[in-house]
């Protein structure tokens, strides 16, 4: 596997009204034939984005719609992997961050290194805290 997205990605790659959707999705397609895969925590997090009225408006996905959407990408001749994090978080990672929004993120760094795999990405802070370990999304 060589790339493990994370949920903005994914959204922007599922959700056709997201802002960065033809970005997204073009990128994904090109990639899938190199190995991808999602981490359980981007799995539910694009469950409960698809879901929330906040982020989706009146186009609210069910719980079933949101989980067909999800299950839908993994799908397909250039299946997606659902990873589950091979070890526990790394302290060493973690205390780089410089807020609370970053936890996540950091996480999701350590589980794409602990598998080969570059976290795929459009978080610019993120790209350049990590260049090794990341992959920009343009």
């Amino acid at each position: 596997m060589r790339y493990l997205l994370d949920n903005d990605v994914l959204l922007a790659a599922i959700y056709r009204k997201h802002a960065g959707h033809i970005v997204s999705r073009a990128w994904l397609d090109s990639v899938k034939p190199a190995g991808w895969g999602i981490a359980v925590e981007t799995y539910l997090a694009a469950v409960r984005l698809l879901m929330n009225p906040a982020v989706m408006g009146s186009g609210t996905f069910s719980a079933r719609a949101a989980l067909g959407a999800v299950e839908a990408e993994l799908a397909g001749p250039h299946r997606g992997r659902l990873i589950v994090a091979p070890k526990k978080p790394d302290r060493r990672i973690l205390e780089k961050a410089k807020g609370h929004r970053q936890v996540m993120d950091f996480w999701l760094v350590q589980i794409a290194m602990d598998v080969g795999a570059k976290l795929a990405t459009r978080d610019g802070r993120l790209l350049a805290q990590w260049p090794e370990s990341t992959e920009k999304v343009a």
